[in-house]
């Protein structure tokens, strides 16, 4: 595996510094941090990028906070200014990880996500008998930060562009070097990656007829229990050594339906599992409340239904 290097330039480029700005502004315009970096944005930038070059940027506080939709987590945000260090990074480390994915890996990825992944299952499903479904217990919390820097250490050379990502990576953790942030651009394909020798392993050695996966959600098909319950086995030797552990899996037929993503997706149909139904119940409800009290306008409600309705099949 050939190793990239020279990144660290691109990451510090001023053009690219001032096009992560863009995406990191998005949505936040009015945000206090962003009106208050806007006000000197091109010297703000210029800050960062010395910053960045001498090696004396460092990552800043999180702020921490709770949502409950669809299950509690914990939310972690940086502050403005590393938001955009995060998206200059991966405006240029998108494609090095792209490089890294099989192709049914469907998380952070341009033409692929939740849709894409439905469909496949829903394709293999009505090829396939049986299917595994398989999901890691607090994937992010569990995530080995000495693993992840030896993962990145195989296909990034440009040291400096390594020490900054070790930087991000040293600068949260749950508890003994563990953990990314759920709320770093960067925690999600350091995530994704993460599980990306498992794709690999699965489909090179153990060649079940499907496989899917988004983030830690996993989808296996074959025609034998007995072909699954041996590729279990398999898959669960090779994660230990990432310090994961899988949840109960499941080992079922098709045609009772696979539980992915939100979905029951059998060999006949595609449609939402109950907690999903009520849960985007309940988003409408609160969707409407929100509008009717005056503290969303029209605009605003219109874009949140098209968010619903891309979701939704």
């Amino acid at each position: 595996m050939k190793r990239k290097g020279n990144l660290f330039e691109q990451i510090t480029d001023f053009n690219n510094l001032r096009a992560a700005y863009l995406k990191a502004v998005k949505g936040k315009r009015f945000s206090n941090s962003a009106l208050i970096f806007d006000l000197k944005a091109d010297e703000n930038l210029c800050r960062i990028k010395k910053e960045l070059e001498s090696g004396i940027y460092r990552i800043g506080k999180y702020r921490q906070f709770k949502i409950y939709d669809p299950k509690e987590r914990t939310i972690t945000a940086a502050r403005f200014e590393d938001r955009i260090v995060h998206h200059a990074i991966m405006n240029v480390l998108e494609p090095v990880f792209e490089k890294q994915f099989v192709f049914h890996t469907y998380a952070c990825r341009k033409q692929k996500g939740t849709h894409k992944a439905i469909h496949y299952a829903f394709k293999k499903a009505g090829n396939c008998k049986y299917f595994l479904k398989l999901d890691v217990r607090k994937y992010f919390d569990s995530i080995q930060h000495k693993k992840l820097k030896e993962l990145l250490f195989r296909i990034i050379k440009d040291r400096k562009c390594l020490a900054l990502l070790f930087g991000i990576i040293d600068s949260y953790s749950v508890s003994d070097g563990r953990g990314l942030p759920i709320g770093n651009l960067t925690s999600q394909f350091f995530a994704n990656y993460y599980l990306s020798p498992l794709d690999h392993f699965v489909l090179e050695k153990l060649k079940p007829k499907g496989y899917a996966r988004y983030m830690d959600d996993i989808a296996v098909f074959s025609d034998s229990k007995r072909s699954l319950k041996n590729i279990l086995d398999e898959m669960q030797k090779f994660i230990e050594p990432f310090s994961l552990l899988f949840k109960q899996p499941v080992i079922n037929s098709c045609r009772n339906g696979v539980p992915f993503l939100g979905y029951s997706v059998s060999d006949r149909r595609i449609s939402l599992l109950n907690r999903t139904r009520r849960r985007k119940t309940r988003k409408a409800r609160k969707m409407a409340y929100e509008f009717n009290q005056g503290l969303i306008d029209g605009a605003k409600l219109a874009d949140r239904i098209s968010c619903m309705e891309n979701a939704v099949f």
